[in-house]
């Protein structure tokens, strides 16, 4: 009895330290991506401009602006988002959304230079990935996955504010 109960403690003991470690670990992560914040200008995209700021201690709201033309301006308002052991990207894309429903990427890499988040189970994209050149400097690729092959969009961005 007793060395049931122990293993059991030893179990339990082992979950939580777990999860504590995975919240700290996403935590330290979420704290380092102050660089995404400010306005962000591409360089290969015409008028295309992302500017990213830090809400709170689990949120960055981001707005991307690209005008097609005088008459008509895209934009998406993207969210990048701590919930317990996890980060998020959240977004809605006109193409794969209802209207008002949002698409949820979830950051598979471990680093606060290289933020690739997925999500397998929407038409377009698959992943996207922030990754952070230098201070002023980073590069977006926006990705999917099918049976023809992949597809992959990338252009980099230049600090401005």
């Amino acid at each position: 009895m007793n060395r049931t109960l122990l293993i059991g403690a030893a179990v339990i003991t082992f979950v939580v330290c777990s999860c504590s470690s995975a919240q700290n670990e996403s935590k330290k992560v979420f704290d380092k991506l102050h660089w995404m914040e400010g306005k962000w200008v591409s360089s290969d995209v015409v008028n295309y401009t992302e500017i990213w700021k830090r809400v709170n201690d689990t949120c960055y709201e981001g707005l991307s602006i690209s005008p097609i033309d005088s008459a008509n301006l895209v934009e998406e308002k993207p969210k990048i988002v701590r919930r317990n052991d996890s980060i998020h990207f959240i977004s809605e894309i006109e193409e794969s959304t209802v209207d008002g429903q949002t698409q949820d990427f979830v950051m598979t890499s471990k680093s606060p230079d290289t933020l690739i988040f997925t999500n397998n189970g929407v038409n377009y994209p698959n992943r996207i990935t922030y990754k952070r050149i230098n201070d002023t400097l980073m590069k977006v690729a926006v990705e999917r996955k099918n049976t023809e092959g992949p597809i992959k969009f990338e252009y980099t961005l230049k600090k401005v504010k």
